[in-house]
């Protein structure tokens, strides 16, 4: 897969996640400052799994789910601060809800890192 479509592909798992967590899955609130949010947590969380896939030796589904989660969660922390618990909370369920998301979509279209 090339680089700019395993971007996308994190982007839109990251942006999804984190656009739910912020509301707290009421979607009735969401508005345009939630979406730059999330497009911000997304680019970044992209970059991070494209630039970890490249250190990388071991390139299987868990462990592309794995670093999806986690790029995904630490772009969170870094992006905007949490909106519930501790200041890492919403970043770990939506690091989560990322990884969810990638082990979902890969299941379904067979797509490996």
């Amino acid at each position: 897969m090339n680089k700019l479509k395993l971007w996308a592909t994190k982007f839109g798992e990251a942006w999804t996640a984190c656009m739910m967590v912020m509301v707290q899955g009421d979607v009735t609130v969401l508005t345009i400052d939630h979406a730059i949010t999330a497009s911000k947590t997304g680019a970044l969380a992209g970059l991070g799994f494209v630039a970890a896939v490249h250190i990388c030796k071991n390139k299987n589904k868990w462990v592309g789910v794995w670093m999806t989660g986690m790029a995904t969660m630490l772009a969170d922390l870094i992006v905007h601060p949490t909106h519930f618990g501790p200041s890492w909370t919403e970043a770990l369920v939506t690091g989560i809800g990322a990884a969810a998301l990638c082990y979902l979509l890969e299941r379904k279209h067979n797509v490996t890192i």
